[in-house]
């Protein structure tokens, strides 16, 4: 953008603007998994699936008395479904994938 205002000056404009996050701290890391309830969210991508059974399988054989939740993401769908296991877990496992 030339300004019109001073004969050879040019403004730069950030076309990334301006952003203000509010900093917070990672949630503090389990104990353990004894007696604790496992969120899995399965993002819907090809094999996804088998790659979560292994993971709770490989927790269950650690601690068989844990408690496992799993919820599915329509693959076409943008809405966020992880408010699901909203007090319902301890600690989620989520298959991120692209």
């Amino acid at each position: 953008m030339i300004s019109t205002s001073a004969p050879c000056l040019v403004k730069l404009v950030n076309p990334l603007g301006q952003c203000h996050a509010e900093q917070k701290s990672l949630a503090r890391r389990l104990d353990s998994l004894r007696g604790k309830s496992i969120g899995f969210i399965n993002t819907g991508k090809p094999n996804v699936g088998h790659f979560l059974a292994q993971i709770e399988e490989m927790i269950r054989a650690d601690y068989p008395g844990v408690k496992t939740h799993n919820v599915r993401k329509d693959f076409t769908s943008a809405k966020p479904i992880a408010h699901e296991l909203d007090g319902k877990v301890h600690a989620v496992v989520n298959a991120w994938g692209d």
